[in-house]
């Protein structure tokens, strides 16, 4: 998917535009804030630690994450979106080029719902890449069996490629030199909304 594609219609009118569930999308602290508290406990993050959120979008949860005092960044292929981040984290959040490790090592990086995102082709260079950038990796997928994700409004995106199961996530973590990861449908915390509509409907990967 290029670039282009993440314009102002995929986050201000997705469901108009065809392209997202996204609408208006926006800072929201009564949801993103307990969403970087919860990341902050799950995988245990210290004050002296640094985290990078790939695939930032307009930088919510690297603000979030920076209210809390974590030392927080972000990278992400739209321009748009990277154009509109808050401007207290404006200096964090920077856009990067598709494939791209033109950011900065850190302790924790985030791939929460972006994964999908890159094409069959790309996969292992992305996670290989990601893997070289990281010491360790939280990630949120959408599931799939059958080539249909299991939560059906995932196929609302038209910019969500991959479609495959847990075991195939776990083979490309592995291959890429995840070798210590924990890989659960127990989201705990995260994405209740959706883990309502089916408990099994993500993947949530943590690990080194």
């Amino acid at each position: 998917m290029e670039a282009e594609f993440f314009d102002k219609s995929y986050y201000e009118s997705g469901p108009q535009s065809g392209k997202s569930l996204y609408q208006n999308y926006r800072w929201m602290p009564e949801l993103t804030i307990p969403l970087a508290h919860h990341v902050v406990q799950y995988i245990n993050i210290s004050k002296e630690e640094t985290v990078m959120d790939f695939g930032c979008a307009k930088g919510y949860l690297v603000h979030a994450l920076r209210l809390l005092n974590i030392k927080a960044y972000g990278v992400d292929i739209s321009e748009y979106a990277v154009s509109k981040s808050p401007k207290e984290v404006a200096e964090y959040v920077k856009k990067i080029e598709p494939y791209s490790d033109s950011f900065q090592y850190c302790d924790h990086l985030l791939c929460k719902d972006i994964l999908e995102h890159i094409p069959y082709d790309g996969i292992d260079t992305q996670l290989e890449i990601l893997r070289s950038k990281c010491d360790k990796i939280f990630a949120i997928i959408p599931l799939a069996e059958n080539k249909k994700y299991i939560i059906p409004a995932y196929e609302c995106d038209k910019s969500h490629f991959i479609r495959e199961n847990q075991k195939w996530w776990e083979t490309k973590f592995k291959q890429a030199g995840f070798n210590q990861c924990e890989f659960t449908t127990d989201l705990g915390p995260f994405k209740a909304n959706w883990q309502e509509v089916n408990s099994k409907g993500n993947l949530l990967v943590y690990g080194s």
